[in-house]
């Protein structure tokens, strides 16, 4: 997302768990938004069940904390919140409705299909 030259909107368009709210914080600043009825869900990373050799289950453990720590980074850059903050509501999972959403700093705005962002363009007359 923070590659892109471009600016593009991204749309919570139902439910953001996880990663997938975090990627709606890191969209260009003015184009992320939000569905009236959508939800977004913020929790700690989580790594599939292990078993096995306990190297293999150490192993795990450092990449479930080093995904934690960049995840984090991300919410915290997206939102505008401190890391201890993003750490402190983590703890346990944190929903969102779209309003609320957008006062964390997930979102910028709530976008319905009236919306500009929704509006047809014709691509070849833009290009000419």
């Amino acid at each position: 997302m923070a590659y892109c030259k471009s600016e593009f909107y991204t749309v919570n368009c139902g439910m953001e768990f996880g990663q997938a709210a975090m990627l709606l914080s890191q969209g260009a600043k003015g184009y992320r938004a939000v569905q009236p009825n959508s939800s977004t869900k913020l929790y700690l990373p989580k790594v599939s069940r292990s078993s096995g050799a306990v190297i293999d289950m150490w192993i795990k453990a450092k990449e479930l904390d080093a995904n934690t720590e960049s995840y984090i980074e991300l919410l915290a850059k997206g939102t505008g919140k401190t890391k201890e903050e993003i750490e402190k509501d983590i703890q346990r999972p944190k929903y969102f409705q779209a309003q609320e959403a957008i006062d964390y700093g997930l979102a910028d705005k709530i976008i319905d299909s009236r919306d500009a962002a929704f509006e047809k363009r014709n691509y070849d007359e833009m290009l000419a």
